[in-house]
């Protein structure tokens, strides 16, 4: 009995792995087919998928370095720690970001729209003519989460040699390169997170490789 639950949990962890590959290649696609941040896009079924699919990379992408985690849970210690509940924060906001996206901003186009032009506006660094609420921080808050769960992450991937070491320093190179959105002009800083698409899909292909074969 013993036996059988630990082989179902390995078997559980294992396939959080494909969920990691998964939210890479969803991650490196949804930078190609994402439509323009204005307002007329809002009510485009393209809009809505695109955001549907940003959910849905964003819960992989939480499911996926869950099971990174517990894979290296003992030899990351309290770094790993610290990186993966800062990463996995950065991915809860952004799943809750694009639903808002996706099912609450098309409803207002008619009654508020210079609201929804302002919310769609952020990521763009384009200032809101009326007050938004939280949402302006919601911006620097989920990047500073990114940035430095990414970077703690990788970085404790890195020591713990559990999965390739250059899939953990891809992990936190990718976090890193962030900051050069500060020179990169919006959409095209959008190929900065490609690297961190091919991170996810290393690190959840050597997890879901290595419990298949042990």
């Amino acid at each position: 009995m013993i036996e059988h639950k630990k082989g179902t949990g390995e078997n559980l962890i294992r396939w959080t792995g494909v969920f990691a590959i998964l939210a890479g290649i969803f991650y490196i696609v949804i930078q190609f087919i994402h439509p323009a941040d204005q307002l007329s896009s809002v009510n485009t079924n393209r809009w809505l998928a695109v955001a549907a699919l940003t959910m849905a990379m964003s819960l992989f992408s939480f499911v996926g370095i869950l099971g990174i985690y517990i894979r290296q849970v003992k030899e990351t210690n309290w770094l790993g720690l610290i990186g993966f509940v800062t990463f996995s924060l950065f991915w809860l906001i952004s799943m809750t970001f694009s639903f808002i996206e996706a099912f609450v901003l098309p409803l207002l186009i008619n009654d508020a729209p210079q609201f929804v032009e302002g919310i769609v506006g952020i990521f763009g660094g384009v200032k809101s003519e009326v007050a938004l609420g939280i949402f302006p921080a919601l911006a620097p808050l989920a990047g500073a989460l990114y940035m430095v769960g990414g970077l703690l992450f990788g970085i404790a991937t890195f020591r713990a040699k559990v999965f390739p070491p250059l899939a953990g320093i891809l992990l936190a190179f990718s976090a890193v390169i962030t900051l050069a959105a500060a020179v990169i002009p919006h959409p095209f800083d959008r190929i900065l997170a490609i690297p961190m698409g091919i991170s996810l899909i290393w690190l959840g292909g050597g997890l879901f490789i290595k419990h298949k074969t042990t």
